[in-house]
């Protein structure tokens, strides 16, 4: 095995130290593989968020998922490292039983797809970026629907073609 596969396999690894994180809500050991300069671009949205980094943000993100979603999953499906990067594609299944960011609960379950892109710095994780099907997301929780009457056979046609593709 090359150096370079050897390194992949040890960004692999560092990765999924943090899916474990997220799964178990056990954050005792995130500064172990979350670099001290970690930057998570999904936290930006939020003003008090987007200050965070460092493990302290990780340690936040997982605390808050955590506490909105029980039974909360990240499954790898699949993942690819290629220098200081490693793309992970997961599947993401939770039920909704707690606040998420001034969305009351709802109590309905989820499973969406995810593309996580992380780069590693120093034998740690010190950026963090999403592509999530967010759409799908908030129609499972059932905070959005059909903005126009016109368009409700349409959307829910859509919508039982996106149940049956879980």
């Amino acid at each position: 095995m090359s150096a370079q596969q050897q390194a992949g396999e040890r960004n692999v690894e560092i990765v999924r130290r943090s899916i474990q994180a997220l799964n178990t809500g056990d954050v005792t050991k995130a500064s172990e593989f979350m670099h001290p300069n970690y930057f998570n671009h999904e936290s930006q949205a939020s003003p008090e968020r987007a200050k965070l980094r460092g493990p302290e943000e990780f340690i936040d993100t997982v605390r808050k998922l955590r506490a909105a979603f029980s039974d909360l999953h990240y499954e790898e499906q699949e993942s690819i490292a290629s220098n200081d990067r490693v793309v992970s594609i997961m599947l993401v299944t939770g039920r909704h039983t707690g606040d998420f960011f001034g969305i009351p609960p709802t109590g309905h379950s989820f499973s969406y797809r995810a593309a996580h892109i992380v780069r590693i710095a120093d034998g740690k994780i010190i950026e963090h970026q999403a592509i999530r099907d967010d759409l799908r997301f908030m129609m499972q929780l059932g905070v959005i629907g059909a903005a126009s009457p016109q368009y409700e056979p349409i959307f829910n046609a859509w919508k039982g073609m996106m149940s049956k593709g879980k």
